[in-house]
């Protein structure tokens, strides 16, 4: 399996991340900001004149909004239509946050997310209802268990692919990446590999002879206010 996962773009919630009113502002389920938007245009654009990623042929996505937003443009941009995933959330799933208690937050339904993505196609095991929004408790073997399910749902999806991408974010990227490298877990805690908003990360994956390769961890697509490079 050749696999390509993206953090989704700066979202409300990152660009509030150390102000004093944090916990006040931030949204269950934020959108991206105007930044955010462009590093999602950006990524597309890169995608578009990269060989790899043109390869792409199955595009999936969380169903957090932020991550949907970010696979719009590079949907558009590939032709492809994208593949809601109900468990590639981000650690804890929707809830109210520490001001609201860590109260359940539902996500959105299919029909409000096609107003951001028009080509999203809404997992079957879901069909005609709301995403339920993950709430969990912070528990490493717990989003182990999910990046385990996450991996086997690629991996079959990579039977009749070239390449299969993912947009997903950055603390269950970790458990990810883990669970596809065949690495230990740390008792309480998770692996780091950075990946900064929009960061791509190839992994090569080799069911029959067992072989993993990382090709790259955290390729940005860096956004100035001045200039776009790579």
């Amino acid at each position: 399996m050749d696999l390509l996962l993206i953090r989704h773009a700066q979202s409300l919630n990152n660009h509030l991340t150390g102000a004093l009113d944090y916990a006040a502002r931030r949204q269950a389920d934020p959108p991206l900001t105007e930044l955010g938007q462009r590093q999602a245009s950006r990524l597309a654009s890169w995608a578009t004149t990269d060989p790899f990623s043109q390869r792409i042929t199955h595009l999936y996505t969380s169903l957090m909004t932020r991550a949907v937003q970010t696979a719009a443009p590079l949907a558009q941009a590939l032709g492809l239509n994208v593949h809601g995933l109900v468990e590639a959330y981000e650690c804890g799933g929707l809830s109210s946050g520490p001001d609201g208690g860590f109260t359940p937050v539902t996500g959105r339904d299919h029909g409000s997310l096609l107003t951001d993505c028009p080509v999203l196609l809404w997992p079957e095991e879901i069909h005609g209802q709301a995403w339920g929004g993950g709430c969990e408790p912070w528990d490493h073997a717990g989003f182990a268990k999910r990046a385990a399910s996450v991996g086997r749902h690629l991996r079959k999806a990579a039977d009749e692919a070239d390449v299969v991408a993912l947009i997903t974010h950055h603390d269950f990227a970790q458990h990810l990446i883990a669970e596809l490298l065949g690495l230990p877990a740390l008792p309480g805690k998770a692996l780091t590999f950075r990946l900064n908003n929009t960061a791509t990360a190839y992994l090569e994956l080799n069911a029959d002879s067992g072989a993993r390769v990382v090709h790259w961890i955290n390729r940005t697509c860096h956004l100035t206010p001045d200039h776009l490079t790579l």
